[in-house]
């Protein structure tokens, strides 16, 4: 029996990986091929979780007869090296003959792998190269490591799409779509899941958010991102889009006021004089920054969530709309009048949840008496 294995961080596996892999099974006439996303690999920085990346991995495999992912790198504790998988695999199965798939320009490296010799004792290389590549240059390269290390290489070209897993994941932090980059089952699970969306996973936002604001404030925030998420599920809202833009909505609300003034002033020109002039509005435009800066958020739909969720402004989306309305009406909140209101308008029509509260906001501002801000007096004239 063969079977090919296409390892890496598969981070995520996208259709690249499996067109290649597909080419490979039929020209050396495997009989499977191993989906293997590795675990902490010793020339990778920061990957997504694990088991986000298994769940993708096994995902793509199902979608083709053949195929399976295997967890036996991510499994293992520490750093994974491709001797210590091989080395198992062979003990496991030894009637198995392994292949080992690599990109072309894997070879310049290849001899840098631990313990090499050991590794090309245990599997055959295919090596694919592009259109573009050197072909001579590779062919020299893979005799030169069957000279010196008795590697078996087998090199065949592959003309399909030049797909990067770096260039999904900006894809996916910027809004844009990647249902052609990815296969179908594997792009559900990354917006299901809200991958790539920030540089940080839930848990990592929530540590460096606590060293930030205050713990009345992240009480606040979660209660925020989950009301947002509720109501982004029951309006048609992408859900994690709208739990991260609830996380991450007041993320500058512990910066020393002179630095969100620095911060927004050098960031964001079109903020004015009288955002300037208040702490409580001007962390809604800092925020936007942060979020961008400190925590990655690339994505134009939470940025302008963030951005806009103190006074509003014309024609609000439906994710700002939500990020307004789920900051009034979040749980944590304690009564006042209207509120209810609010929160009953919220189950039904976020635009009529709203309008109300930008009318008791402006209400209240009245009160104060401060002029409504021409932002929340345009969202107020454009709201159906």
């Amino acid at each position: 029996m063969k079977i090919g294995i296409m390892g890496g961080t598969l981070d995520p596996v996208h259709r690249g990986h499996v067109d290649i892999a597909l080419k490979v099974m039929k020209e050396m006439a495997l009989d499977r091929v191993m989906l293997l996303p590795a675990g902490d690999p010793p020339h990778k920085g920061k990957t997504t979780p694990k088991l986000d990346r298994m769940r993708m991995a096994q995902i793509a495999a199902s979608e083709h007869p053949g195929f399976f992912a295997s967890d036996m790198e991510i499994s293992r504790e520490g750093t994974t090296y491709t001797v210590d998988t091989l080395t198992q695999l062979t003990q496991a199965q030894p009637e198995v003959e392994w292949v080992y798939i690599v990109g072309a320009d894997t070879l310049d490296v290849l001899d840098s792998w631990r313990s090499f010799v050991k590794v090309a004792g245990m599997c055959t290389f295919a090596a694919v190269g592009r259109p573009g590549n050197d072909a001579a240059r590779i062919r020299h390269r893979a005799d030169e490591l069957a000279r010196q290390y008795g590697a078996k290489i087998v090199i065949m070209d592959f003309d399909g799409p030049d797909i990067s897993s770096t260039e999904i994941r900006r894809c996916v932090a910027e809004g844009l779509s990647v249902n052609h980059l990815v296969p179908d089952g594997v792009a559900a699970y990354i917006k299901e899941q809200g991958l790539y969306l920030c540089a940080y996973n839930e848990d990592k936002i929530i540590e460096k958010l606590r060293k930030h604001i205050s713990k009345h404030r992240l009480e606040h925030t979660m209660g925020v991102a989950f009301t947002a998420k509720r109501l982004a599920e029951r309006f048609g809202v992408d859900p994690a889009r709208a739990y991260l833009a609830g996380l991450l909505h007041d993320c500058a609300k512990g910066m020393e006021y002179k630095d969100m003034c620095k911060l927004v002033k050098d960031s964001v020109p079109d903020a004015d004089a009288s955002e300037m002039e208040s702490r409580a509005v001007l962390h809604a435009p800092a925020g936007m920054v942060v979020a961008r800066n400190k925590y990655g958020v690339r994505d134009p739909q939470i940025l302008s969530a963030i951005r806009r969720h103190t006074l509003g402004g014309p024609d609000m989306t439906p994710m700002e709309a939500l990020i307004y309305v789920a900051d009034f009406i979040e749980p944590g909140r304690k009564p006042f009048p209207g509120l209810e209101k609010a929160r009953k308008a919220a189950e039904e029509d976020i635009y009529a949840a709203l309008r109300i509260c930008a009318e008791l906001s402006s209400e209240y501002v009245s009160q104060q008496g401060l002029p409504v801000h021409p932002r929340t007096q345009a969202m107020l004239d454009t709201i159906q």
